[in-house]
């Protein structure tokens, strides 16, 4: 017994010449807050038309962040890069978006609906403490908004390789609208290429002429040996309604939709220049005077 008790007092004085000689063990800082969020991306028509997606995020985690960075890695799609950002994150959830571009879709042979790789966004987030964080987020695999982006590029460059549709030369109209034409040039496609229809803008009316709403589809049909079609038009202000003005985030997308020997239609877009801007401005500006006028 008497040992024992020696054993002891020997143990506990060693450990207190640990503590007077500064090695006593030290209390463990504690772990920092884990990082933890959610991602998804959303679009929204803005969007459609800058040709981005929003990359929404939540934060879940016990403590707020600021994200800092933020890059798409999306191996279907090319010219996507990282982007700076300040966008801070509150605890609870509450969704923030952040808009980056999502580059170009890569398109192998003529396939019309590819399947997107396997992505992810790579975020730098930094925490209350100023440290700066790497975070890998995957998104679904596959993800339902990718696949439509991909296949919304590689239907549009698969036709851009048969034939372009596009606008011929303006004249202006007394009443402030404009006559023109859409012109079906063959690229590179030899059977017989339809244009069914197009529409106009959610502002302006683009018709044929001359029975306007009452023209017989399909508009135009370009036959093998021939390389062009042209379908007079008219462009209005029809369409202008103060609805309309607040919705104008769109003025300058006209929807077409063409199919090749007989097979199904297939939606594009009429092509605007510089010169159909300019044409267009007077009929938008009419537009706007007369639901601005007190």
């Amino acid at each position: 017994m008497k040992r024992v008790l020696l054993l002891a007092l020997v143990v506990l004085v060693a450990l207190g010449g640990a503590a007077l000689s500064g090695n006593a063990p030290r209390p463990q800082a504690p772990p920092a807050r884990p990082v933890v969020m959610r991602v998804a991306l959303t679009q929204g028509r803005v969007d459609e038309v800058r040709h981005t997606v929003q990359v929404s995020m939540n934060n879940d985690g016990p403590a707020k962040i600021t994200v800092v960075q933020v890059e798409l890695r999306a191996p279907s799609f090319k010219g996507v890069g990282p982007v700076r950002v300040d966008a801070p994150l509150p605890v609870g959830g509450l969704r923030v978006d952040v808009p980056v571009s999502y580059g170009t879709g890569i398109c192998a042979g003529d396939e019309l609906k590819p399947r997107s790789a396997a992505s992810h966004v790579a975020f730098k987030v930094r925490t209350e403490d100023g440290a700066v964080h790497d975070v890998r987020l995957p998104l679904p695999d596959p993800d339902p908004m990718l696949d439509k982006l991909l296949a919304i590029d590689c239907q549009q460059a698969f036709l851009d390789r048969q034939a372009t549709f596009t606008f011929g030369p303006w004249t202006p109209l007394p009443s402030g609208w404009v006559n023109g034409t859409v012109v079906v040039r063959r690229v590179g496609f030899p059977g017989t290429i339809t244009l069914q229809e197009f529409t106009g803008s959610i502002l302006l009316e683009v018709l044929p002429i001359p029975l306007r709403e009452k023209t017989p589809k399909p508009y135009g049909v370009l036959r093998p040996g021939e390389d062009e079609v042209r379908i007079p038009i008219v462009v209005d202000g029809e369409r202008c309604t103060p609805h309309a003005l607040a919705e104008i985030k769109k003025p300058y997308v006209f929807p077409a939709f063409v199919s090749l020997d007989g097979g199904e239609p297939l939606y594009t877009e009429l092509k605007i220049t510089d010169t159909e801007v300019a044409a267009f401005k007077p009929v938008i500006d009419a537009c706007a005077a007369g639901h601005t006028e007190m």
